[in-house]
């Protein structure tokens, strides 16, 4: 069996870490020091790379692919809580404390990712404060997201949280019309924490509503004032035939 991480040969931390947006205000020289205390890896589909509970201590960058951060129940049910593009960072709070990883993280397709040692970082933080308030900064807007997430699943309809990720995804990749969905219908149920047939149901009701129109992966918002509507209250009492639960 090949091992994924030889199928691509190593990629260089020192010009990926230069080449990172996170990093663009730091001195040459602290980059070429966290450089040494970083490596690549790279994680075929599926892979796993931390699990809950692990002793990790470290700075994570995504630098192709995706990664996906998800919990799962005692009797197997998967919720997804954040997906990770190229460029972001994840698991921030692992970062100073090796109490455990989080949750789940594993990649969504052939993902690179690079990782800086927990105590590597930390020197450099107390050496450049900034870094602190850029990571502040990160936090905080996961923060609100994170509560935006708990919010959806649970006090919202099905269309509601779908409505609301469609002009999530609009917003941060800035195409106001259509959206190319990142992954499959599966791990977007995982997201709104519903079946994928719920899911099905509710696309075909939202379709019906004039909301959108939905061919593969492609999405296009034909009605993005009526999604915004929708995020907020729902469909339409003619249309919400569907239940708040995924069952």
């Amino acid at each position: 069996m090949t091992d994924a991480h030889a199928l691509n040969p190593p990629l260089d931390p020192l010009a990926e870490l230069r080449a990172s947006t996170f990093f663009k205000d730091l001195p040459p020289e602290q980059i070429t020091r966290l450089a040494r205390a970083a490596h690549i890896r790279t994680y075929g589909p599926g892979e796993l790379i931390a699990a809950e509970n692990d002793p990790v201590r470290g700075f994570f960058l995504v630098l192709s692919g995706q990664v996906k951060l998800f919990k799962l129940s005692p009797d197997g049910r998967e919720q997804t809580i954040y997906i990770f593009r190229p460029g972001e960072p994840f698991c921030l709070c692992s970062l100073f404390s090796a109490c455990g990883f989080p949750a789940n993280a594993a990649a969504l397709a052939e993902s690179r990712v690079l990782l800086i040692e927990g105590r590597a970082f930390e020197t450099l933080a107390r050496s450049e404060p900034q870094i602190l308030f850029d990571l502040l900064h990160l936090l905080s807007g996961r923060l609100k997201e994170a509560m935006q997430l708990i919010e959806a699943l649970s006090l919202k309809d099905i269309p509601a949280r779908i409505a609301a990720f469609l002009l999530h995804e609009a917003a941060a990749k800035k195409r106001e019309q259509v959206v190319s969905l990142p992954l499959s219908h599966r791990e977007l149920a995982k997201i709104v924490g519903v079946t994928p047939e719920a899911l099905s149901r509710a696309l075909k009701r939202m379709k019906e509503a004039g909301l959108v129109e939905v061919s593969g992966r492609e999405i296009r918002l034909l009605d993005p004032a009526g999604l915004a509507r929708c995020a907020e209250t729902g469909l339409p009492p003619e249309l919400a035939t569907l239940p708040k639960s995924s069952a």
